[in-house]
Formats: C-alpha cells, sequence, structure tokens
C-alpha cells in the first residue's frame, strides 16, 4: 500500500495537535490525562458535491458541532465550552494514476479561511500534505469553513482528519478527541480505486472526498 495512504491513515487518529497545546502552568491552563476521558462524534461536508469541477473551483469545506456533546465513552453530556482550543488537521492529496499511488498536493489549491483558521505544517517533510486548523468557538457551537480553490487539472482527494483539545480552561483531565466523519452522499470512491487499483477501507473512506479537475 502506498506510503502516503498510510501516513493519512495515522492522521486520521492523531487526536491533538501542536497549535493546540497551551501551558499547563496557568490558571487559564489544562494539564491532559494519558488517556482523554472524552471522546466525541462529530461530522463536515465538502461542497457543492459535485464529481467534475473546473480550474478556478472552489470546494468548501464546513464543519459545526455544538459544546453540548454526548461523550461516546461515559455515554454523558458534556459541555464542552471555553476550550483550548478544537482542531485537527485537512489532508490535501493528488492521485496519481501512472504510478498508482497518492501524492502530497496542498500546492494545487489556493486555502483561505472564512470560520476558525488554518496553518501550515513546519515540519518539512509533510509541507505540501495539508492544513492545520483550528476550529472558531462561537456562543453555542465550534465552527470551521475553509475554501479550496482549484488550481490545476487531475484527480484529487482531500480528507478531514480526526480533532483534538488539549482541555477545558482551568479543568484539567479534561482533553478530548472528536471522530470525524465526512457526510457527502456520494465521495466519488470510484476514483479512488480507478487510480490505486483497490478501494479505500473503510477507515479512510469515512473522512475522505475524492473528484476530478478539468
Amino acid at each position: 500500500m502506498n506510503k502516503i495512504i498510510n501516513i493519512l491513515k495515522m492522521m486520521l487518529l492523531i487526536t491533538a495537535t501542536p497549535i493546540l497545546f497551551g501551558s499547563s502552568c496557568n490558571k487559564d491552563g489544562s494539564k491532559p490525562c494519558r488517556n482523554a476521558p472524552y471522546s466525541f462524534d462529530v461530522t463536515s461536508e465538502f461542497s457543492p458535491q459535485k464529481e467534475i469541477y473546473n480550474v478556478g473551483d472552489t470546494i468548501f469545506l464546513t464543519s459545526s458541532f455544538p459544546k453540548n456533546l454526548t461523550s461516546q465513552i461515559s455515554n454523558q453530556q458534556v459541555d464542552y465550552s471555553n476550550s483550548l482550543g478544537v482542531g485537527g488537521s485537512i489532508s490535501t492529496s493528488i492521485l496519481d494514476t501512472a504510478n498508482k499511488q497518492v501524492q502530497y498536493a496542498l500546492d494545487k489549491f489556493t486555502v483561505f479561511d472564512l470560520k476558525g483558521s488554518s496553518s501550515q505544517s513546519q515540519n518539512q517533510n509533510i509541507m505540501n500534505a495539508g492544513k492545520n486548523v483550528l476550529f472558531f468557538e462561537s456562543n453555542n457551537s465550534y465552527e470551521l469553513k475553509i475554501g479550496f480553490i482549484l488550481k490545476q487539472k487531475g484527480l484529487y482527494m482531500l480528507g478531514m482528519n480526526n480533532l483534538g483539545s488539549q482541555g477545558l480552561r482551568g479543568k484539567d483531565c479534561t482533553n478530548a478527541g472528536f471522530n470525524m466523519t465526512v457526510t457527502n452522499i456520494n465521495k466519488n470512491l470510484q476514483l479512488f480505486q480507478y487510480a490505486l487499483s483497490y478501494p479505500a477501507d473503510a477507515m479512510l473512506a469515512k473522512s475522505i472526498f475524492c473528484f476530478r479537475v478539468q
């Protein structure tokens, strides 16, 4: 299996990113537990939902979920307000049909923020892999909206990976993982199989959206 696919799967399992790690040495910090006490299910969507786009079109990634969530660990309602931040990463890949492999492709998009914020990894090995994202915390929800302007023809795959939070401000052992599912009705997974000659497995399929740019 392509090495980048394995890396993408590892990214799906990440429940915290460096941009979220704040100091626990002050009253507004939060000392995390080794095993996150909370795990929440959240969703996102890529739109407009099509299989074929044109160069210059824009695809939007939108995700929003309430602060009151049900933890999948305890089945209890949790008010996850006033966090140190909820964030994760969006992966950007091109499906190379000639070599039957996946390649990083952030440089094939112009990315802009509409709600929340995004930043590029400082790791030289994965700078072209995608964007780190941080959700905007409103009065009642966490919100993210990112635009991707398509710059070049090809087959592509965008992935919204699992999220994480260091915890709630001033409250230790409140770190959380957020299990992300992309809810697009048609994720065009046949393009993945066409390009690589094998289907996306369940772990990958729940979090990706494939499309063609002409």
